[in-house]
């Protein structure tokens, strides 16, 4: 005989029916706390999901390492961050900032001379013929003024920096129908330039005519005679195909761009310290990960670029000397213009620590 009916028979039917109900008001609640440990298991387990905002199409220089940033966070995080990216589907380069900015977008992109729409942080970075060579900007970023520059960038904007994405090279400019070799050979031109008053300011005191144009737009602008030429790293025409519609490029490195890859401030101090710990930690590798990346692109598009038509004019150290000579014009004029707006103590820091 069971249990119960032993029961039944030796009390009756009410002390088993009270007993019954004893046994269910006790596994009723552990039922019901064993569902919500299993509903707050799973709650636990769903993945942070991080939009990234790419202003370059999937598999460009300057979308590589996003793509890169984006794997190693899943990777470290072991699942637990699940990043998206959107490819030049999030708007241009200013409203992805505008996006991120308000927290519609986690995480974007923005180049350093596009920055001043938004901030006087990079201004100084802009400043023609700052850097001797190339990779000196990146290195400046980890530098005392470099850091100074990042924390008012990161003030204005509201956002968290975490790496610059590398161009290995330093900008050129290249034309669609003229060789250029001296300064004397560009006045007139209507030469594409980033937003930013001290490219203005540069391309001006060359003679040129300079027109600011979002560089999703600059492959139309140019094949069009919108523009008489653009002013890019020779990896990024690479990249982006610029050399079907420029025949001339000339090699004075005038200026180093970067992208700044940011993320809303408010998203990234909302993780654990863990997950901060993630972020930071790809975005390191990340950055060195693109600089090898990009040097050999470099090394790359000289000889496609070649092989595609394009004529490339490294200057004689006369010529060169020729371009450069608006160097400490451009830096007192914009200075003047934007007062209070560009420390060129700064930048002379910038400049004298360079080896």
């Amino acid at each position: 005989m069971q249990p119960f009916q032993l029961l039944e028979t030796a009390l009756g039917a009410s002390a088993v029916s009270f007993e019954r109900r004893v046994r269910n008001r006790i596994t009723l609640p552990l039922v019901l706390l064993a569902g919500l440990s299993f509903a707050a298991s799973n709650a636990r387990a769903a993945p942070i999901e991080l939009r990234f905002g790419a202003g370059y199409a999937q598999g460009e220089l300057l979308s590589k390492p996003i793509e890169k940033f984006a794997d190693l966070i899943k990777e470290k995080s072991k699942g637990e961050i699940s990043p998206r990216v959107f490819y030049q589907s999030l708007g241009t380069e200013q409203q992805l900032t505008q996006s991120v900015m308000s927290g519609t977008v986690d995480i974007g992109e923005l180049a350093n001379g596009n920055a001043s729409r938004f901030t006087n942080a990079f201004l100084v970075y802009d400043l023609p013929f700052l850097f001797k060579k190339y990779d000196n900007l990146i290195s400046s970023l980890d530098s005392e003024p470099g850091r100074k520059v990042i924390a008012q960038f990161e003030k204005d904007l509201g956002v968290k920096y975490l790496f610059a994405i590398s161009n290995a090279v330093g900008r050129d400019v290249q034309t669609r129908a003229k060789s250029l070799k001296t300064p004397a050979d560009i006045k007139g031109l209507k030469i594409r330039v980033v937003s930013s008053p001290i490219d203005l300011a540069t391309f001006k005191a060359w003679g040129a005519n300079p027109a600011p144009v979002d560089t999703s737009q600059v492959y139309s602008a140019t094949q069009q005679g919108v523009v008489d030429g653009v002013q890019f790293p020779l990896t990024f025409l690479l990249t982006s195909k610029l050399y079907e519609v420029v025949k001339y490029s000339i090699s004075i490195e005038y200026q180093a761009a970067t992208e700044l890859v940011f993320m809303n401030a408010k998203k990234f101090t909302s993780l654990s310290p863990a997950h901060q710990a993630v972020l930071l930690d790809a975005a390191k590798e990340t950055q060195a990960w693109g600089i090898i990346a990009a040097r050999e692109l470099a090394e790359k598009a000289v000889k496609e670029m070649a092989a595609h038509g394009l004529v490339i004019h490294k200057p004689t150290p006369e010529e060169y000397n020729q371009w450069a000579a608006v160097r400490e014009k451009v830096w007192e004029e914009v200075a003047k213009q934007q007062s209070g707006k560009i420390d060129l103590e700064l930048a002379r820091a910038i400049y004298a620590q360079q080896p």
